[in-house]
């Protein structure tokens, strides 16, 4: 490790001290609002998968003074640098690395933290790697693809000692974090039942397919890694991996994964759930794509709490979780907060009750901040995996199309041997968890 690593990583560990003090007295402004840091003082990131959400986040980023990027992974050559060249535009220099193996990002001892912004059957494998290295690590949603990869993921952040932040960033929103302590405080009287709504799939395929010659610079074999091997379509890569199982499980990860988020939080499961699904939904016969194209399941958690997601249909309530009790309901969404009465309304945004949720109002700096004092993100590992488990135990409901009794203890399916098989996946070698 070079001098200037070991700075850097000094000034991370005497910072902890205070983080703490500041997140017990008044509000300390991040360096980054007060000017420009001193480069061993930065918290140096690399970002594994440069796609659309990567450019969102590397926007956000490259706004922090107290971060910088230092390196970009992507198996498509194309895709890495460009990401290089804007972010080297923005420093003014040309010291972004670049990677074509997300195992090189990661072993680099120079970085701090990791971004896992990649297709979903790679989040545990990369984020697992990065931990190892003794990398903080921002993973995007879902978490992970399976049940068993998420607590693999859980165990090695445990065991590393490792800050690892789950990308459902409507934690760090104060509307939804209003509506969560309000039903944890009883403001409707008790909690009955919850409908969260999810769009349609917003990408289609037709049903036949062929295969197409790989692009120039993008490494296939690596971009399907340890998922079955097919050959190459380009509706089945980049963005269009969500809607395939191999990859992905569709909507209910994508934006499921945000809403039965702030369900979790309301019902106060950040480290159990439901004991009981169901679900019908609607799957593709033909064609590239696999995931369902309608969705519909139900949970039912140990106070009697049911809580149901399933595809929006046309001309439906406008928000996106629905909260009913003795007193009414309550709506929330990214753009409002609405009510069954206005006296409802007022309460949600009074903020009364003797039960204060943490206060996250941005989710980066969450993360960043939690890197320096050694603190647990808004959306720790372990919340994410629990919030992952409900969309699998939702999507696993629906392709066996009957009801399941979940033990969240232990996280097995209770007398269940088809179902429990299916809280994992063989994974193509030479990968695999251990």
């Amino acid at each position: 490790m070079n001098p200037s690593s070991m700075n850097r990583r000094d000034f991370l560990k005497k910072s902890a001290l205070v983080g703490a003090v500041a997140a017990a007295g008044p509000l300390i402004l991040p360096s980054r609002l007060r000017g420009q840091t001193a480069a061993n003082d930065q918290v140096a990131v690399g970002i594994i998968g440069t796609g659309s959400i990567a450019k969102m986040h590397i926007d956000t980023l490259l706004g922090f003074y107290d971060v910088r990027i230092a390196a970009v992974c992507d198996v498509d050559r194309v895709r890495r640098e460009a990401a290089a060249e804007k972010i080297n535009a923005f420093y003014g220099n040309r010291d972004c690395r670049m990677y074509g193996d997300f195992r090189e990002l990661a072993a680099q001892p120079d970085l701090d933290a990791v971004w896992v912004c990649t297709p979903d059957h790679w989040h545990a494998l990369a984020a697992i790697e990065a931990i190892r290295n003794k990398k903080d690590v921002y993973v995007e949603k879902p978490l992970t693809l399976t049940i068993r990869e998420g607590r693999e993921l859980v165990n090695a952040a445990r065991r590393h000692d490792r800050v690892v932040q789950t990308g459902t960033q409507q934690r760090s929103s104060k509307r939804f974090r209003d509506v969560a302590q309000f039903i944890r405080n009883g403001g409707l009287g008790g909690l009955e039942r919850i409908e969260i709504l999810i769009p349609a799939n917003n990408k289609f395929t037709g049903a036949t397919w062929v295969e197409e010659p790989v692009p120039g610079g993008l490494d296939w074999e690596m971009w399907l890694g340890p998922a079955p091997w097919r050959p190459f379509n380009r509706q089945a890569c980049h963005y269009n991996f969500r809607f395939i199982l191999d990859f992905a499980a569709g909507q209910v990860t994508n934006w499921g994964a945000h809403y039965i988020d702030i369900a979790q939080w309301a019902l106060d499961a950040d480290t159990g759930g439901p004991v009981e699904v169901v679900g019908h939904g609607e799957f593709p016969s033909s064609g590239l794509f696999s995931t369902a194209t309608k969705v519909d399941f139900t949970c039912r958690y140990a106070n009697g709490v049911e809580l149901r997601c399933r595809t929006r249909y046309d001309g439906e309530f406008d928000g996106n979780v629905r909260f009913f009790g003795p007193r009414g309901w309550i709506d929330v969404s990214r753009s409002n907060t609405r009510a069954s009465t206005p006296e409802l309304l007022r309460e949600v945004t009074a903020g009364g009750g003797a039960v204060k949720l943490a206060v996250s109002n941005n989710h980066h700096d969450n993360f960043i901040q939690c890197i320096r004092t050694r603190e647990r993100p808004i959306s720790d590992v372990e919340i994410g995996h629990r919030t992952t488990t409900v969309c699998n135990l939702g999507n696993i409901a629906m392709l066996l199309d009957r009801k399941l009794k979940w033990d969240a203890a232990r996280e097995e399916f209770v007398d269940d041997v088809v179902a429990n098989r299916m809280r994992d996946r063989t994974m193509r070698g030479p990968w695999g968890l251990v």
